[in-house]
């Protein structure tokens, strides 16, 4: 039952890597996982044993299972592999996430697989054979069963069958071992009948059988009918992601820089072996917040931009034909590395070629690749990837399509106004794009702005830089206002749509590209067709002279009646200003530091007064009961209250005085001199039927105050400010009840 269970992991951790090796480590893991924990239980090992035991297999089995590139002949592990090996237990799990799937046997990514698939099968051996509660072990099949899910992607469907033959499995499992401890319960009870109590296992074993399998059949149609309405969330989908395009500059706000004179003839990159009308493709950008096109934005969660690590064979499907296509750097590209159609691979030459090949990052959804630290002049690359026929597709018969894109707020009202003008009189999404293009293409001209003698074209792409394409007469712009502004155009009539930044289309299956053959187009989702490249840019010719901007006349309303008309005052009877304009005073620096530590000082402050309150409360408690008993109008009560504020003292400086206790045992147990007197004064005054005598009371407090500052005497700071902020003497303490009398000092 354990290699039945293991085995249904392994076949939901398939869709992670669909290779022939992982087929084999599957097999060789699981078997040996068992063995060795059943050749423990049978020599009774202790568990050290089995734990050594464990990891001598694993360190044999893993590099040739899980790391077959570091073997020698394919089964003796090199020190390296065995790094990697025990490198990728921690590593690889995080890894594993951050890579499109399938994996195959890339690098050590099957060293997960191979922790699953042995350590699994030793811990759920081991909790069966040698533990008091061995159905617990149908836990861990189970828990491996939610990881090889949980590593999986999130837009597969649910293995429900294999669940279900994982849950069949199992309850199975815990069936048998039920019947074996009734039927040895059976025995030992001494049944009648061994007979009729096996086959009341057996009745009971088959019914549960019965109705499992009916449960599983009517949970798996349930699952299969009702399909969830979004993505399940695994782990992949909440890794954080380990290359942030957000974090660079948009390569269209950078793209007037490949024209610049000292930069426009210098060759950029060599390709060889791409199909004619092929397109090279640098950055995809379909996020757009007013003021750049990007990749990826800050404020939409958007697949574009999520960069993940590739395999080395990516499997895609897509028409057209499989090239190699050797590409060559003849200048740095940035982040950016330069693709063309769709990534299947890419094989980097050089000594190096490991360790850059292992810094690619993809993003599926565009088809956009970058490398972490950038490339450098010199970098070589053979490119796998399939490029489909990049014919003109015919707009004006297309709907638009159903990909996901960020949405755009930030579509300014001339662009509404001019669409509707361009398009006045035409129906339909696809008809109407196909007007807008070719109004583009008509009314644009191109400039890059550097030719001092030629017209101004400003750089840039934010909305303001596309109302003024709008609004000027002659339309002067390039490849980065162009594209953008066909994009927002296919966005306002319904059509997915995308900028891309790149070179292309090429005329020659070898071709050097230098720094101005950079161009931008723009990428549109049309239903049945898919992504399509389609160019915006006008054709080259002369731009004629700028039109006149026509001022709007401004009409105001005349008043009814003419305001009087105010005479100005004679020039020297016009009082002259409090403070003439180079008279006015600068701005005093000093005066706005002292102001800032004034600041700084008054928060400072305030705090520290709403952290000292509740101390200064007690405080102001304290001095006010004392101020009530000393100013008493009752001598008698004069005296007690000084009685009072002693034990109260004595309480706040943690003197323990016992429940009734006498005042003369109080006194003796506070060791002040004056205590003793004290208590007999009170006492007399308590019971005796004469009245104090004149000036007694005060002689009382002046003692008590003597017994306070003795309390005080040889303590540290810190004791007599504990002993100033105490609340022991505000509630009820041991020693701290009236006299029998009931006399109460206040």
């Amino acid at each position: 039952m354990t290699g039945a269970s293991w085995t249904l992991v392994a076949v939901a951790l398939w869709p992670v890597y669909r290779a022939l090796p992982f087929v084999v480590l599957a097999s060789v893991a699981i078997t040996a996982g068992i063995a060795v924990t059943a050749l423990a239980s049978v020599l009774r090992w202790p568990s050290w044993g089995i734990l050594l035991a464990a990891v001598a297999v694993f360190t044999i089995i893993g590099v040739p299972l899980a790391v077959p590139g570091r073997t020698v002949y394919g089964v003796l592990p090199e020190p390296a592999g065995l790094l990697e090996l025990y490198a990728g237990v921690a590593l690889g799990w995080r890894q594993l996430l951050t890579i499109e799937l399938p994996v195959g046997s890339y690098q050590a990514l099957l060293v997960p697989a191979l922790v699953l698939l042995f350590v699994g099968p030793v811990i759920t051996t081991v909790i069966a054979l040698r533990t008091r509660r061995p159905a617990l072990a149908a836990a861990i099949p189970a828990l491996g069963f939610l990881l090889a899910i949980a590593v999986g992607r999130a837009d597969a469907p649910l293995p429900l069958g294999n669940a279900a033959g994982l849950g069949v499995v199992l309850m199975l499992w815990m069936a048998l071992l039920r019947r074996h401890r009734r039927t040895d319960a059976l025995r030992a009870g001494g049944a009648a009948n061994p007979l009729d109590a096996r086959s009341a296992v057996l009745r009971g074993f088959a019914s549960a059988v019965v109705l499992l399998l009916v449960a599983g059949i009517a949970g798996v149609a349930a699952a299969t009918t009702i399909a969830p309405e979004s993505e399940r969330v695994v782990l992949r989908t909440l890794a954080e992601r380990p290359f942030d395009p957000r974090d660079l500059p948009s390569p269209l706000a950078a793209y007037r820089a490949a024209f610049q004179p000292a930069e426009a003839d210098a060759f950029v990159m060599r390709v060889s072996g791409i199909p004619d009308g092929a397109r090279v493709r640098l950055a995809t950008l379909d996020s757009y917040d007013g003021v750049v096109f990007a990749v990826g934005s800050d404020a939409v969660s958007a697949a574009s931009g999520r960069f993940v690590r590739i395999p080395t064979e990516r499997d895609v499907e897509a028409s057209g034909a499989r090239v190699d296509i050797e590409v060559e750097l003849l200048e740095s590209t940035g982040s950016w590395l330069p693709t063309v159609g769709v990534f299947r691979g890419v094989r980097f030459l050089g000594d190096d070629a490991a360790d850059v090949r292992d810094r690619v990052r993809l993003n599926t959804t565009t088809g956009t690749a970058a490398l972490i630290g950038g490339t450098t002049s010199g970098t070589a690359y053979v490119l796998d990837a399939v490029v489909a026929d990049d014919s003109a597709p015919r707009l004006a018969d297309a709907a638009p399509g159903s990909s996901a894109v960020p949405g755009i707020s930030a579509v300014p009202d001339e662009l509404r106004a001019w669409l509707d003008g361009v398009t006045l009189g035409v129906e339909g999404p696809g008809p109407r794009l196909d007007a807008a293009l070719d109004a583009i293409r008509e009314q644009g001209y191109i400039s890059h702005g550097v030719d001092p003698d030629g017209p101004a074209s400003r750089s840039g792409h934010s909305i303001d830089r596309i109302v003024e394409l709008l609004t000027r007469r002659p339309m002067v712009g390039d490849a980065e206002q162009y594209s953008v502004l066909a994009a927002l155009v296919a966005r306002e009539l319904g059509f997915p749509s995308r900028v891309v930044l790149g070179y292309g289309p090429v005329s020659a299956s070898e071709v050097e590209l230098r720094s101005d053959d950079l161009s931008a187009w723009i990428e549109v989702d049309l239903a049945g067709a898919g992504w399509t490249s389609v160019d915006v840019l006008p054709p080259e010719r002369e731009i004629p002279p700028a039109e006149p901007q026509e001022p709007v006349p401004v009409s105001r309303p005349q008043n009814a009646v003419q305001p009087p008309v105010e005479v100005p005052p004679a020039p020297e009877e016009q009082a002259p200003p409090a403070i003439e304009p180079s008279e006015r005073p600068d701005d005093d620096g000093v005066l706005a530091i002292l102001l800032a530590i004034a600041r700084i000082v008054g928060i400072i402050l305030a705090i520290a007064a709403l952290v000292a309150a509740p101390f200064v409360g007690v405080v102001a408690a304290k001095a006010t009961r004392r101020r009530r008993r000393r100013r008493a109008s009752d001598p008698t009560l004069r005296i007690l209250g000084g009685w009072r504020e002693l034990t109260d003292a004595a309480a706040d400086h943690g003197v323990a005085l016992p429940l009734g206790a006498t005042r003369r045992e109080v006194a003796g147990i506070i060791a002040q001199p004056q205590a003793a007197v004290l208590a007999r004064v009170a006492d007399r005054v308590d019971y005796a039927p004469e009245p104090p005598r004149p000036g007694e009371a005060d002689r009382v407090w002046t003692a008590v105050d003597a017994v306070r500052a003795g309390l005080d005497a040889g303590t540290r700071r810190r004791d007599r400010w504990r002993a100033a902020v105490s609340t022991r003497s505000l509630r009820r303490y041991p020693g701290g009840s009236t006299s029998k009398r009931g006399r109460r000092a206040p």
